[in-house]
C-alpha cells in the first residue's frame, strides 16, 4: 500500500506530504482546487509520462516521492526488482521522480536510477489508477479485447501464444510481399548484378598484384635513367683504356700494403681492412652485373601493365577502394543474384510456410474462441452480480465476439461488450446505450471484479460522476467494500461517496504572496461532517444539510449503507 506521499512543486502544488493509512482515504473540494493534479502527481509513480508543464511557474523542476510498503510481495514484482538490481529487504519501495523543465528527467527507486520504462513496469503492481479518462475508455473495442483476454491466467497464455504465431506469420507475408513487389525491379537489378559480376569476373584480378605492377611500372617508366646511371657505376668500378676501376685500385693498394708490412707490421692491420674492402666492392660490382644483364627495356610491356593497372583502378572506383573490397563485392553482387534468380522458388517455399501458419492460427483462434466464452460466462455472472449491488437490477452485460474468418490481429472479427440496463431490451454495443452514470457503474464494476485482496492501491477521480441518490449510496457501499480489503484514494464530488472515508482531506486554493497554491488539509470528525454537508447544499452548509450528513455519517458508521 502507498504510505506516504511528498510533492514539491509540481503544478499549482508547491509543497505537500501526506501520510496514508489502510481502507478508504477521500478527497473532496472545490473545482479548480487541484484534486486531478494530485492525481497526476500519483501518476508520475506509475511511470506516467510527464511534462514541462507540470513544473511549477517559477522553479526549474517537480519532484514527486512516494514510499510503498508489502506485507507479501508479488513474486512477479520481486523478479523485475532483481533484474533492475533494486533491492527490496524490508517489503518498502520508495520511489522518487524528478523532472525538469528542460525535458530532463531521473528516477529512483530504492535509491537506484532506473528508466521510466522500468517504473512503468513496477507501477503496474503497486497503483491501478481509474481517472475520468477511463469512462471514454470503456467505449474502444480494443480495451475490451485487453480485458477479455485477462480474465483467467490460461486465457492469457494462449492469447500470447497467439500473438507470437500472428508475429510470425505477418513476417512471413511481408518476406512474400518483398519478393512479389515489382518484377520490372528484380529484372533491373539482375540485369545490373549481371553486368558487375561478369565486368569483376573478366578482370581476374589477383590480390596484391595491383602493387607489384606499380612497382614494376615505377621501374619501367625510368629505365634511361636506371640504364645510364647503372652504366656509370659498372665503369667506376672496371675502370677503361685510360683509368684503372675501382675494383683494381683496391687490389694495387693491398699489394702495396702486404710489401710494406714486411718492414712494418703496423701495416698489417690496414692491409687486411683494404682487403675486406676490396672483397665488398668486388660483391657490389657482381650485383650490378647481374642486374644488367635482367635488365631489359620493353615498351609494349610498360603499356600493358599501364593498362592493367588502369582497368584495376576503373573498378576501385567503382566497386571499392582495394582489390580484397572488390571481391568482397564481387561476392554480395553473386548471393543477391542468386537470391533473386531463385526468387520464384523462394516465394512457393514462404507461400507454402505462409499457409500452414495460417492453419496454426486458425486452430489456435478456435482455442481462444472457446476460452473467451467460457471466460466470458463467468464474468458475466459475476458482472451482472455486481451491477445488481449497485443499483441496475435488470442489467445485462457480456462479450460479444464473433468469429474470425480472415487471419486478424484479435484472433476473432470482432469483440465488444454488449450492454442492456432493462428487461426485455436486446442487448446491444454499450457505446451506443448506456448513459453516463451507467458507465460510472460499470467502470467500477470492471475494476472491481480485477481487484485482489491486498493488492494495488485502488485511485478512483471522480468514478461517480453523473449519478445521485440512492445510486449514489449503492456506489459508495460498493466502494466501501473494495476498501475492506484493498486501500482505496478516491476524489469525489459525491457525499454519498465522501461518508464512507476512513480518511478524509480537504482540498482547498489560497493565495501566496501572489500566486495560487494548492493546500490539503485532514478533517476532523467534525470537519468530515461539515463538508459533507457543504457537499449536500453547495457553498454554505444549512441546518438541513448538517442533519443529512450527520445522518449518513452514523449510516456508515452504523454499516447500514
Amino acid at each position: 500500500m502507498l504510505q506516504s506521499l511528498h510533492i514539491h512543486n509540481f503544478a499549482l502544488i508547491e509543497d505537500l506530504q501526506f501520510s496514508f493509512g489502510e481502507g478508504i482515504t477521500i478527497f473532496t473540494g472545490e473545482t479548480g482546487a487541484g484534486k486531478s493534479i494530485l492525481l497526476d502527481a500519483i501518476g508520475m509513480l506509475a511511470g506516467k509520462r510527464a511534462s514541462a508543464s507540470f513544473v511549477r511557474q517559477g522553479t526549474d523542476a517537480f519532484r514527486v516521492e512516494g514510499a510503498f510498503f508489502f506485507s507479501v510481495i508479488d513474486e512477479h514484482l520481486a523478479h523485475l526488482l532483481e533484474e533492475n538490481h533494486i533491492e527490496c529487504d524490508d517489503g518498502q519501495l520508495v520511489i522518487c521522480r524528478q523532472f525538469y523543465r528542460s525535458g530532463r528527467g531521473t528516477t529512483l527507486v530504492n535509491g537506484t536510477l532506473v528508466p521510466t520504462a522500468v517504473v512503468k513496469r513496477i507501477g503496474e503492481y503497486l497503483l491501478d489508477i481509474h481517472g475520468q479518462f477511463d469512462n471514454r475508455l470503456i467505449f474502444d473495442p480494443a480495451y475490451h479485447v485487453g480485458i477479455l483476454d485477462s480474465l483467467t491466467p490460461e486465457l492469457q497464455q494462449e492469447r500470447r501464444r497467439y500473438d507470437e504465431m500472428y508475429g510470425a506469420w505477418r513476417s512471413l507475408c511481408q518476406q512474400a510481399r518483398k519478393l512479389q513487389h515489382d518484377e520490372g525491379e528484380k529484372a533491373r537489378m539482375t540485369s545490373i548484378l549481371d553486368f558487375q559480376i561478369k565486368e569483376i569476373e573478366s578482370a581476374q584480378l589477383q590480390i596484391g598484384e595491383d602493387d607489384e605492377l606499380e612497382k614494376k611500372v615505377r621501374a619501367a617508366s625510368h629505365a634511361e635513367h636506371i640504364k645510364d646511371n647503372l652504366k656509370e657505376a659498372v665503369f667506376c668500378l672496371e675502370g677503361g683504356e685510360r683509368q684503372k676501376g675501382i675494383v683494381e685500385q683496391l687490389e694495387t693498394i693491398h699489394r702495396c700494403l702486404e710489401k710494406a708490412s714486411a718492414y712494418d707490421t703496423a701495416f698489417d692491420d690496414l692491409a687486411s681492412k683494404v682487403e675486406t674492402l676490396s672483397y665488398e666492392v668486388e660483391d657490389v660490382h657482381d650485383g650490378l652485373m647481374r642486374y644488367a644483364d635482367s635488365f631489359e627495356f620493353d615498351e609494349r610491356a610498360l603499356d600493358a601493365m599501364q593498362s592493367r593497372l588502369a582497368a584495376i583502378d576503373k573498378l576501385k572506383r567503382k566497386y571499392g577502394l582495394t582489390i580484397e573490397e572488390i571481391l568482397a563485392f564481387l561476392a554480395k553482387a553473386k548471393g543477391e543474384y542468386e537470391r533473386l534468380d531463385q526468387s520464384e522458388s523462394l516465394l512457393a517455399e514462404l507461400q507454402a510456410k505462409i499457409k500452414r501458419q495460417e492453419q496454426g492460427l486458425r486452430r489456435q483462434a478456435e482455442r481462444l474462441l472457446l476460452l473467451r466464452r467460457e471466460a466470458d460466462a463467468s464474468f458475466r455472472q459475476a458482472m451482472e452480480e455486481t451491477l445488481h449491488q449497485l443499483g441496475m437490477p435488470n442489467s445485462r452485460i457480456a462479450f460479444h465476439i464473433e468469429p474470425m474468418e480472415k487471419i486478424l490481429p484479435d484472433g476473432a472479427a470482432s469483440i465488444e461488450l454488449y450492454f442492456s440496463a432493462n428487461t426485455g431490451e436486446a442487448m446491444q454495443p454499450l457505446a451506443k446505450i448506456a448513459s453516463g452514470g451507467e458507465i460510472s457503474r460499470i467502470a467500477l464494476a470492471l475494476k472491481s471484479s480485477a481487484a485482489s485482496a491486498g493488492g494495488q492501491t485502488m485511485i478512483f477521480d471522480e468514478i461517480d460522476v453523473g449519478i445521485s441518490g440512492q445510486t449514489g449510496l449503492k456506489v459508495a457501499e460498493h466502494i466501501r467494500r473494495l476498501g475492506r480489503d484493498n486501500q482505496v484514494l478516491c476524489i469525489t464530488h459525491l457525499p454519498q461517496t465522501a461518508a464512507i472515508a476512513d480518511h478524509h482531506y480537504f482540498i482547498y486554493k489560497r493565495e501566496a504572496d501572489g500566486r495560487t497554491v494548492s493546500q490539503v488539509r485532514p478533517l476532523s470528525a467534525e470537519d468530515h461532517v461539515l463538508e459533507i454537508a457543504r457537499m449536500f447544499a453547495g457553498d454554505d452548509a444549512t441546518e438541513a444539510s448538517i442533519e443529512a450528513a450527520k445522518q449518513i455519517v452514523r449510516q456508515v458508521r452504523d454499516d447500514k449503507i
